[in-house]
């Protein structure tokens, strides 16, 4: 498999028309609404090219009629163009604010009653949970000082953790971070400027692809395939000169597939001989449901090389904690703790007492977040195999997804009509760099048990509507 090389973003539209259909009115209406607004807002720019009828119709599972009639309608409002042999486009003229990115990761879901939320994966936060945050606030209210890098006793012990695991780590290599997700964002505006190339997975985690978009990065994806990242065509990928470049070797965002050591090796060896920032992302490293050791991080094969791990305590404990933290090599210490300052002046100091506190008993808390999760993994499997045998899956030994592949090119438009049936979900596709088959989907398992069989019984009579439906829906 040969790397895909930077290229625009054609998948925003799986986003953009994510809530189209939660308006009133006649459907074409709906639609040409909802695309005026984002032409009004900023999140289509001037002259830009809407996508052809036909191929809208399908990703929405609407008949062509109802997007000829919402493209009408926007022409005739001054919102968009038609131009002979390259459809329509944005008008110039068409009131807007400005540009804003059009971004993938799913927004929530609005508070709507009853819904099921798949976007996201989240574990949920048991009573067992409740009680180890009460108790790890009892000393959460001493401090009062301004800490940008992070409270200084939670950056020692997480060198601590890292020497421990085999990576050599002083103090001054620990940023404690608003989960992981700053921690990428401070390395892509540290390091990344417009027109820099960025080397990632594809498919691959949604957050750091519109972090480096907003960046103004171009994205070059490496194909995961059975065994993650080939390492010779993450090689071939050099050849476009990044200046980034971000891998989730361990239980990988979302397949779930883990980098065996060989690879890591080879990968580690190819951003140390090329001088390459690398950032290595292990938050889902704790998550695992076998009793064999992961592979040694990609730091651990090259210390001198400038690998940068990311960890959270947001997927082995509770989001709603919001403490994350990045490891770095000394070369990007002082740069990247500059700008941890000008982005804030310090984490949640509560926040970080209690991770501090939590990470002293790290080895219960992931026995019990084993427990929980791999039993509802296994359950969601079952689920899946007696309601939607057609779905095809791998059973992962680790992480929060299932990464299914349908038989169907059509998604997106199932994705459209689960929403319908209280589901929101998100295409696998629009998690991918470049152009992507149009046939997968990312399933969490995290959810409450009480609440997983009710989401795939949603699941099942969405699709069972999906196959038999006949592709014709008059306009009102």
């Amino acid at each position: 498999m040969a790397p895909v090389q930077p290229s625009s973003d054609p998948l925003k539209w799986a986003a953009l028309l994510a809530d189209w259909r939660l308006g009133n009115g006649a459907l074409y209406r709906q639609l040409a609404r909802t695309v005026q607004n984002h032409i009004r807002s900023g999140h289509l720019a001037p002259w830009e090219r809407l996508p052809a009828e036909r191929t809208l119709a399908a990703q929405l599972g609407v008949s062509r009629s109802t997007v000829v009639a919402a493209y009408d309608e926007l022409v005739s409002g001054g919102w968009t163009v038609r131009q002979r042999g390259s459809g329509s486009r944005v008008a110039r003229s068409a009131p807007r604010t400005a540009t804003l990115l059009t971004l993938r990761s799913p927004p929530s879901a609005g508070g709507v009653i009853g819904e099921i939320d798949l976007t996201i994966a989240v574990p949920y936060l048991s009573p067992s949970h409740q009680q180890r945050l009460q108790a790890a606030s009892a000393h959460a209210f001493t401090q009062s000082q301004y800490h940008p890098p992070g409270l200084p006793e939670l950056r020692a012990y997480l060198a601590q953790m890292y020497s421990a695991q085999g990576l050599p780590t002083t103090y001054e290599q620990v940023i404690v971070t608003s989960g992981a997700q700053q921690a990428i964002s401070l390395v892509a505006t540290a390091l990344l400027r417009p027109g820099d190339v960025v080397v990632m997975e594809t498919p691959t985690y949604f957050g750091a692809i519109d972090v480096f978009r907003a960046a103004g990065a171009e994205l070059c994806g490496v194909p995961v395939g059975e065994r993650g990242v080939d390492p010779d065509v993450f090689a071939a990928a050099l050849r476009f000169s990044p200046r980034l470049a971000f891998l989730t070797p361990s239980f990988q965002n979302p397949t779930g597939l883990v980098m065996p050591a060989r690879a890591r090796q080879r990968v580690a060896r190819l951003v140390a001989d090329h001088r390459l920032p690398l950032i290595e992302d292990d938050s889902l490293i704790d998550l695992t449901f076998s009793e064999d050791g992961l592979p040694p991080r990609l730091a651990q094969y090259e210390p001198g090389a400038q690998i940068l791990n990311v960890g959270s305590l947001s997927k082995v404990f509770w989001a709603g904690l919001r403490v994350g933290w990045l490891r770095m090599p000394h070369t990007l210490c002082a740069q990247l703790t500059q700008h941890k300052t000008l982005a804030d002046f310090g984490s949640s100091l509560p926040g970080q007492a209690m991770a501090l506190a939590l990470l002293r008993d790290l080895g219960s808390i992931r026995r019990e977040r084993r427990a929980a999760l791999s039993p509802e993994r296994d359950r969601l499997a079952s689920l899946l195999s007696t309601h939607l045998p057609n779905w095809r899956f791998t059973i992962p030994s680790g992480g929060q997804f299932l990464w299914l592949t349908l038989p169907t090119e059509q998604a997106t438009a199932y994705t459209h009509l689960a929403r319908r049936h209280g589901v929101r979900l998100f295409p696998g596709a629009a998690m991918s760099v470049g152009a992507a088959p149009d046939n997968t989907l990312r399933l969490p398992f995290t959810l409450p048990p009480e609440q997983l069989e009710e989401a795939v019984l949603r699941l099942a009579r969405a699709w069972a509507e999906f196959v038999e439906r006949v592709p014709v829906e008059r306009l009102a």
